[in-house]
């Protein structure tokens, strides 16, 4: 489990469709279309070991601060911004081995400061 539960198909794809995503992260976990990319797998993975190492509550509440928070500089590109976002999507293209299990811990924070837009 230490990357989380990746779930496909069935609740897993009505739950995507009705928050209209193709996956999330739900730990401990990995909610995902049957369709999705091994890339997207990673990307969540990613935030599920955030998630973890935060005690997953406090990542909720630090994930919706930082979005409002990034809303009014940002407008549309906020999620983009998110440190958590920044993260995942620096390193999805990855080898699962390459840097989940290389990663140091509380990564994300080094993102806080750099905007990708």
């Amino acid at each position: 489990m230490k990357n989380g539960y990746v779930l496909r198909g069935g609740a897993a794809e009505k739950w995507c469709r009705f928050w209209n995503v193709s996956g999330m992260s739900l730990w401990p976990f990995v909610v995902v279309i049957p369709k999705a990319s091994q890339r997207l797998v990673r990307h969540e993975m990613i935030h599920i070991r955030q998630q973890r190492e935060m005690l997953v509550v406090p990542f909720y509440i630090w994930y919706v601060l930082e979005y409002l928070i990034r809303l009014p500089f940002y407008g549309s590109n906020a999620y983009m911004n998110i440190s958590f976002e920044r993260e995942a999507y620096s390193h999805d293209d990855s080898e699962y081995s390459d840097y989940l299990e290389t990663r140091k811990p509380y990564s994300w924070f080094k993102y806080l400061w750099h905007t990708s837009v």
